[in-house]
C-alpha cells in the first residue's frame, strides 16, 4: 500500500480521510487490511486486485 500511496504523492492523512482506512494501521503492520479494504483501496487508485497482489511474495513453501 505504501508504494502505491506513495506513487501517487499522497500522505497517509490524505489516504484516510479520502477512504476512511486506517491506513497507518497496514503500512505499519499493526493490523492487516480485509479483502473489503484492499478493495476500496485499489478502487480509490484505479488499479485491478490482480494488479495490486501482482508485486506480493509468499514464503517459501507457500503457493498463490
Amino acid at each position: 500500500m505504501r508504494e502505491i500511496r506513495e506513487q501517487h504523492d499522497h500522505t497517509q492523512e490524505y489516504l484516510s480521510n479520502n477512504t476512511h482506512l486506517k491506513i497507518w494501521d497496514y503500512e505499519s503492520e499493526q493490523k492487516f487490511p480485509s479483502l473489503g479494504s484492499i478493495s476500496k483501496f485499489c478502487e480509490f487508485y484505479d488499479i485491478s486486485l490482480e494488479d495490486f497482489f501482482a508485486g506480493m511474495t509468499y514464503p517459501k513453501g507457500q503457493k498463490k
